[in-house]
Order: C-alpha cells, then sequence, then structure tokens
C-alpha cells in the first residue's frame, strides 16, 4: 500500500472515529472523567511499581483508596459551605432584585432621560411591556422539563457516580498495557514520529494540566479564605468559584471581580473601605498567580498562549457542549503541540 492511500484510510478512519464521538456525545461523560483522572494518577501508581516493587493491581488499589478518601474528605468539608452559601445566595437574589427594581433602575432612568434617552422609570412597566417574566419563566421551564424528561441526563449522573470508580480502577491497572498495545499497532515507518509527538504531547499535558489544577486549588481556596475573613457576603463561594475558573484566561478573574464588587455594594453601599479590601483580595490572588504559582507550577515552557486556549474552549464548547468544555484544554494543548510539529517540520523541509 502507497504512503498515499495509507494517509487517506487513515483520515477516513480518523473521521469515522470523530463522527461516533459526535454522535454518544451525550454518554461520553463517564469516560472522559475516568480518562482524565487516570491519565493523572498513573504517574503515582507507576512509582509504587517501579520504587517500591509493588505489584500493579495493589499499587492501582492503594491510589485509587487514597484519591477517593481524599476526594470525599474534601466533599464532606466543602460541600455543606458551599450548599449553605448557595442557599443564601438564592434566597437574597429577590431583595438584590427589589434594589435594582425599586432604588437603583428609576434613579438611572431618570438621569439618562435627562440626555435624551427615553426610559419608562417604572420598572415593572418595562418588565409588563417587554413580557420577560414570561419569557424567563418559560425558558427556565423549558431547561427544568429537559433535564428531568431526559433519560440521558439520568444516566450520565448514575455512570458518573457509580461507573466511573469502576472505570478508573481498569484503566489505571491497565495503562502500560494499552499505551503497549497501541504503539504496537503504529505504522513501522512513522512510528519514530508519531512516538516523538506523543512524548511532546504528553509533557505538555502533564506540564500544563497538571500544574494549572494546582494552580486552580490553591486560587480558590486562598480566595475563599481571604474573602470570607473580609465579611463579604458568600465570599467563600465566590472566592472558591473564581479560583476554579482560573484555568479560562480572564475569564475567571473578571468574574470574581465583578460578582465579588456587585455583591460588596448590595451589602456595604459605596463603603470606599471595604470595597477597596475585596479588591485587594482579588489583586493579591492575581500577583500571587502571575508572579508565584504560573511560574513555579506550570512555568514557560508549555507555550499554550491565553487566545489560544479561549478559542479553544469555545470551539469544543460549541462542538460536544459540556463534554467540549470538559476536554477543550487537553485537546488544545494536543493541537497546540501537533499544529507546533507541523510547522517546525515545514520550517526545515522549505525554509
Amino acid at each position: 500500500m502507497k504512503s498515499k492511500e495509507k494517509l487517506i484510510y487513515t483520515a477516513i478512519i480518523l473521521a469515522v472515529i470523530f463522527w461516533l464521538l459526535y454522535s454518544v456525545k451525550s454518554i461520553l461523560a463517564p469516560f472522559i472523567c475516568s480518562l482524565i483522572i487516570s491519565y493523572f494518577l498513573d504517574p503515582l501508581v507507576d512509582r509504587l511499581v517501579v520504587k517500591h516493587k509493588m505489584k500493579r493491581l495493589k499499587a492501582t488499589s492503594l491510589i485509587l483508596a487514597l484519591f477517593f478518601a481524599l476526594f470525599i474528605s474534601f466533599c464532606l468539608i466543602l460541600l455543606p459551605i458551599i450548599y449553605s452559601q448557595s442557599v443564601a445566595l438564592f434566597e437574597a437574589i429577590p431583595e438584590y432584585l427589589q434594589t435594582i427594581t425599586v432604588d437603583s433602575y428609576p434613579k438611572i432612568a431618570t438621569f439618562l432621560n435627562k440626555f435624551g434617552f427615553k426610559l419608562d422609570p417604572d420598572f415593572s412597566h418595562v418588565m409588563q411591556k417587554e413580557q420577560v417574566n414570561e419569557r424567563l419563566i418559560d425558558f427556565f421551564r423549558n431547561i427544568l422539563d429537559n433535564a428531568i424528561s431526559s433519560s440521558v441526563f439520568l444516566i450520565n449522573i448514575l455512570s458518573l457516580i457509580f461507573v466511573t470508580p469502576i472505570l478508573i480502577f481498569y484503566l489505571l491497572n491497565d495503562w502500560d498495557v494499552m499505551v503497549e498495545k497501541i504503539s504496537n499497532y503504529l505504522p513501522r515507518n512513522l512510528s519514530a514520529q508519531i512516538k516523538s509527538i506523543s512524548k511532546e504531547i504528553d509533557k505538555t499535558l502533564s506540564g500544563y494540566i497538571r500544574g494549572q489544577f494546582n494552580v486552580c486549588l490553591i486560587l480558590g481556596i486562598t480566595y475563599a479564605t481571604l474573602l470570607s475573613f473580609t465579611g463579604l457576603n458568600f465570599g467563600f463561594l465566590i472566592g472558591l468559584l473564581t479560583g476554579l475558573l482560573s484555568f479560562i484566561p480572564y475569564l475567571g478573574m473578571f468574574t470574581g471581580v465583578t460578582i465579588g464588587i456587585v455583591v460588596a455594594l448590595f451589602q456595604w453601599g459605596f463603603d470606599a473601605t471595604n470595597i477597596s479590601t475585596v479588591g485587594i483580595v482579588f489583586l493579591f490572588g492575581q500577583i500571587l498567580e502571575s508572579n508565584f504559582l504560573t511560574p513555579k507550577l506550570i512555568g514557560s515552557k508549555i507555550g499554550l498562549h491565553p487566545v489560544w486556549m479561549i478559542f479553544g474552549l469555545f470551539f469544543f464548547g460549541t462542538l460536544f457542549g459540556f463534554i467540549g468544555v470538559l476536554v477543550a484544554v487537553p485537546l488544545t494543548a494536543v493541537c497546540g503541540v501537533i499544529i507546533k510539529y507541523f510547522a517546525l517540520e515545514y520550517k526545515k523541509k522549505y525554509v
């Protein structure tokens, strides 16, 4: 078989695989989660096997037990706080809306009308005229009905709880075997090239994703702790979400600052001292991330530009929905490595 024919067959096979994955994207959540977690834990299992001469099965069981023990402990500590603050936030929303519609909106409308705008100062008239209430109710009712009636949604929830641990165990236990089998099926003339790309992908993924996970975790705990000390309502929840969203360049920080300042305004009004304290917390987090956490835990060798990461999140999120967002970071990193590799090859041959 000629090289062109092999290339065509490979492209067809990849297209079919991509189409099949796209067709069953709604049930991929437990498999994607299992694959990501297994990738994170595999180096720990390998270390126990190589350094401590432990059998693979025993090492897998030990690492998996420690992982779920830490995960459950983490959930038991944080979930009650997150739940209580989430409930308090939902209970405070009507009060916030009343403040906006009764106090703030009429003043803003009256002020803008002085400059030629034609705004109705009565917010209830605006809502009634635009039928906003009915549209919002229908929107959320459709979301709820689809979520409840969707059997796929229920299957995903149940599979994430019960199937994912089993998948992680089998993937971890057979990880090296699977890698070896895949390596044996590689074409001999392209084996070295594919392995070289794979090593670079592994280096990028391990460096970026594991490092970014640690950055998000540290930032989340830092923001949550400091905002709680400021006395900001829902400070722990806002801080934790800001840290977890920091893997999206600029968006996590912007979201946290916006929500934090808005809540501070509702809580303290235009109190410069308290609002400045909240702002200082976010400034401290940004300095900590850019000057210490990112250089130490991620480094500058990864070469993933923030614009590239944002594009990847939008692209894979649009293509695969929630699953696309879940795998956007690793897939974007992989695409970046492949594009760089072929760009360098092109430069060597033709430039």
